[in-house]
């Protein structure tokens, strides 16, 4: 992975992805340094909206593939 900063393209390596109470921690290393990314509930509205394409499409190929097994 690679992460976009003013100071140039770093490399993102990640080391372990655990849980921690109600957050995802993903540890890793950012270029020359240690790096954690957490995410937790409040965070969910966010990654939704980032990902609502591809949940969109992948909602309606489920809905597809069901209506197809259905007529079976």
């Amino acid at each position: 992975m690679k992460v976009r900063s003013p100071i140039g393209d770093l490399p993102f390596e990640v080391r372990a992805v655990r849980r921690e109470g109600a957050e995802i921690v993903v540890d890793g290393e950012l270029g020359a340094w240690r790096s954690q990314v957490r995410m937790g509930a409040g965070d969910v509205p966010m990654l939704a909206r980032a990902l609502r394409g591809p949940l969109v499409a992948a909602a309606a190929v489920g809905v597809v593939l069901v209506a197809i097994a259905r007529r079976r």
